[in-house]
């Protein structure tokens, strides 16, 4: 795909003319359709331009190829990999990370504070389901592993209570 060809599909991706991406790059409507034909190649300050009107890199849409640092691939290696703790599902109101772990499993997250359940048929999770948690409750609504009197259950929350344990990021099914 050559760089007249991304512009292009690019500009409609974002439902803007060659008029409205004009006006957006400071240029006129003849030369976006000089570049999108391949006629000319977009000098250095109007291809920056470009790039920022259609929220796109420079480099991509000279060459195709995402910088590493945009790379989707890039971003998922970059995280640190962590062997979290996979604990039984708890009986009782007893804190699941204070027992000894069943096994431990690798995870790449920017979440450092993560563990792991067996789910519990309860869950309603596949049996066989690793549950994963971080400590540190985001403030969103989800689903949360909260402690009870009668022990641990997981419930859908809009806001965070005081009896909220963790909340569930992950839930990984064997096949």
């Amino acid at each position: 795909m050559t760089l007249a060809h991304r512009l292009k599909t690019t500009r409609k991706k974002h439902g803007l003319s060659q008029s409205e991406l004009a006006l957006k790059v400071e240029v006129s409507q003849p030369t976006i359709a000089n570049w999108e034909r391949g006629g000319h190649i977009p000098r250095p300050d109007a291809l920056s331009r470009i790039a920022k009107a259609l929220s796109t890199d420079e480099a991509w849409l000279l060459s195709g190829e995402m910088p590493a640092k945009s790379n989707p691939a890039h971003q998922h290696l970059a995280k640190p990999i962590y062997h979290i703790p996979i604990y039984e599902w708890p009986h009782g109101s007893e804190d699941p990370t204070e027992s000894q772990p069943v096994r431990y499993m690798a995870v790449a997250d920017d979440v450092s504070d993560l563990f792991a359940l067996d789910a519990h048929p309860s869950t309603g999770f596949v049996d066989g389901t690793d549950l994963i948690f971080a400590k540190q409750a985001r403030r969103c609504p989800g689903q949360f592993l909260v402690k009870t009197d009668s022990g641990f259950k997981l419930e859908q929350l809009t806001s965070l209570h005081d009896n909220v344990f963790a909340r569930l990021i992950y839930s990984i099914v064997p096949h």
